[in-house]
């Protein structure tokens, strides 16, 4: 590799560009953690999906692993610039101060970076965890409601069923009474006849005398 100040210049460029770009990606990916820890948590049914699995978030973790990539490549090449510096050159402490600082920098985010991921991916699983108790107790509530409906029918069933024993009771005991009733007038009836047919063979029997 050739070595120039330019080439130097031009890499310096590069470094910072990609610095300022990948700063701001961080700070937006940390709100849209952020927001889709607030909406999980505290929006009732929030579903994980729609809180980190959105393409806005999944896009811009694409695009700072790209961007880190690219910065790394670039710190690369400003190493590689240095160690290749023609031996009449000498090398510049202010070069060396400003490739260490860039490393830094690049360290930084990379540690922001998944730092930042982590803790979205820790908040999606409970995020998950919580829409799936949701719905767990969604359906047990169904559940319940469709029990106590079949035992509230089972209920007025059974209820129908005892009021039907009770009036067939009533009316078994009614027919009864009457047969008795019945009974009790055919014996009275039956004492009449004979009571009356005896006073009238004893009438008949002292008018013939």
């Amino acid at each position: 590799m050739s070595s120039s100040p330019l080439q130097w210049e031009t890499l310096k460029k590069q470094a910072r560009g990609l610095e300022l770009e990948i700063d701001n990606k961080l700070v937006g990916y940390s709100k849209l953690g952020s927001a889709g820890v607030v909406s999980s948590s505290t929006i009732p049914n929030a579903g994980a999906s729609t809180a980190f699995d959105s393409a806005s978030v999944l896009d811009i973790e694409i695009d700072i692993d790209d961007l880190l990539k690219r910065l790394t490549h670039i710190v690369n090449a400003m190493a590689s610039y240095l160690e290749n510096l023609p031996t009449s050159i000498p090398s510049n402490p202010s070069m060396m101060h400003n490739l260490q600082r860039h490393r830094d920098i690049l360290f930084d985010y990379n540690k922001e970076f998944k730092k930042t991921k982590s803790n979205i991916t820790s908040a999606r699983e409970h995020a998950e965890l919580l829409t799936s108790v949701r719905d767990d107790i969604t359906s047990f509530r169904s559940s319940r409601s469709q029990e106590e409906y079949l035992l509230g029918e089972r209920a007025k069933i059974n209820s129908s069923h005892t009021m039907a024993d009770i009036v067939l009771d009533q009316a078994y005991e009614t027919r009864s009474h009457l047969s008795s009733q019945r009974q009790s007038l055919l014996g009275t009836r039956g004492r009449m006849g004979n009571t009356i047919c005896k006073s009238t063979l004893a009438c008949s029997h002292a008018i013939s005398y």
